[in-house]
């Protein structure tokens, strides 16, 4: 928010500036589980909440300021984006923290360089004390105060007269309570006379709030995250449905696989389990289909589907041959790509059936390096109707699933690309 205002008091961005970053923002496609984006970005702005200027500093803002703002204001806020992308993952690293601190540093420094020290706040100021509160309490998850605005806005739905409001919520409050406490009972009796009612009581409460303001996963299984790093190997883990108990899926359809296929999925499986297993393996020729999938909370789709808004991901995996990379040929940044179809599969290994839920993704191809680099990072420029040549890294488990991404279609010199603004860990 400071920096909008400056931007604006400094006559860098003018009015018809916003009205065209609030164009480029309308194009954006998000995941339903984003949140809410920001609306009338040109008069509203100052009146957003923190999870929407947490959205546009995070996924929107490059993409919307690239060839509006200044080259040298666009470098600076790139630092400060980029900062806040390492800072505002579940999982952090000590040298995440490190570079986080010196990014933000550089930020503040440039901000008073073009600005002024009179424009250095001292929430500003703050952000060189940031890494200290990090590693004094963790990731920011554990301490920053999304959780109290939720309950503010849970507080703030529940009706009352306007007339000694404290009173009116604590007896709600102490009514809820009592009604979870004959719930948890489960008595009969209980539950067949009054457990509909007591039930309505109890989801008044239910916040319908998305993005960061919704409530985590608490199921959430660490091995699960660690499987999709560049760090792992792929056959030191457990890629079987079975291992987890946060993945729900929707309506199976029985189908068949190609011979073309079926190859695919040999050579896919070749790089998840050893050469001994393989030896004994025997992999099905038809498997199971599904239009989505519910992982702890967050959907996946499919490209021709309800939820193919969430068929957009990224993972280490890919290589431009079709292949699966090795560890030692991982790539620094995830591939994009788009899920197509999303199978459950089965494969008998010493008369023992191992169910595999894995996704066909359709990997976008990479273009020359002036238009990939067109928006600069963390925002990165694809072939949105050209795609790599198909192999075994057509399939995926969906445990190594990094993320999904943000995107808009845009034409940058004559191609037709799709800009990927990656989020973090699709995991809620």
């Amino acid at each position: 928010k400071r920096m909008l205002i400056l931007w604006k008091d400094h006559k860098i961005l003018m009015p018809e500036h916003f009205n065209e970053i609030q164009n480029r923002m309308e194009a954006v496609q998000c995941p339903s589980d984003v949140g809410k984006l920001p609306q009338k970005f040109a008069s509203s702005f100052g009146s957003f909440n923190a999870d929407q200027y947490k959205n546009w500093t995070i996924l929107f803002s490059i993409f919307a300021l690239n060839g509006i703002l200044p080259v040298d204001h666009l470098e600076y806020w790139r630092k400060c984006v980029i900062a806040c992308k390492l800072l505002c993952t579940r999982y952090l690293s000590r040298n995440n923290v490190k570079v986080a601190h010196l990014l933000l540093i550089s930020f503040c420094r440039k901000v008073e360089q073009a600005f002024g020290c009179q424009s250095v706040t001292p929430n500003m100021h703050m952000h060189a004390h940031f890494n200290k509160c990090l590693y004094d309490f963790g990731p920011v998850y554990s301490f920053w105060l999304f959780s109290f605005e939720r309950e503010n806005g849970v507080l703030g739905s529940i009706p009352t007269n306007k007339r000694e409001i404290e009173t009116q919520l604590m007896r709600k409050f102490l009514k809820y309570n009592h009604c979870e406490d004959l719930l948890c009972y489960e008595l009969e009796s209980t539950e067949e006379n009054f457990g509909p009612d007591f039930q309505k009581l109890c989801n008044m409460y239910d916040d319908k709030n998305r993005g960061t303001l919704n409530e985590m996963n608490r199921d959430m299984n660490y091995d699960f995250v660690k499987m999709s790093s560049k760090d792992v190997h792929n056959d030191s883990m457990c890629w079987a449905l079975e291992s987890f108990d946060g993945i729900k899926i929707s309506t199976l359809k029985n189908c068949s696989l190609s011979e073309r296929d079926v190859e695919f999925l040999k050579n896919m499986y070749n790089t998840l389990y050893s050469s001994a297993e393989m030896r004994n393996m025997e992999v099905c020729k038809t498997c199971r289909s599904t239009k989505y999938v519910d992982i702890f909370g967050s959907v996946l789709g499919v490209k021709i589907g309800r939820s193919c808004r969430s068929s957009m991901i990224i993972a280490y995996w890919h290589k431009e041959d079709g292949q699966i990379c090795s560890y030692n040929d991982m790539e620094l940044t995830p591939r994009p790509g788009q899920i197509q179809k999303l199978i459950v599969h089965n494969v008998i290994i010493g008369n023992k059936s191992y169910v595999h839920l894995l996704a066909r993704v359709q990997w976008f191809s990479k273009p020359d390096e002036q238009i990939f680099k067109q928006f600069g990072k963390p925002v990165e420029a694809w072939h949105s109707n050209v795609y790599d040549v198909e192999g075994p890294s057509t399939y995926i488990p969906v445990q190594r699933i990094k993320a999904k991404f943000v995107y808009a279609f845009e034409k940058i010199r004559g191609k037709q690309v799709i800009a990927v603004m990656p989020r973090e860990r699709f995991l809620c």
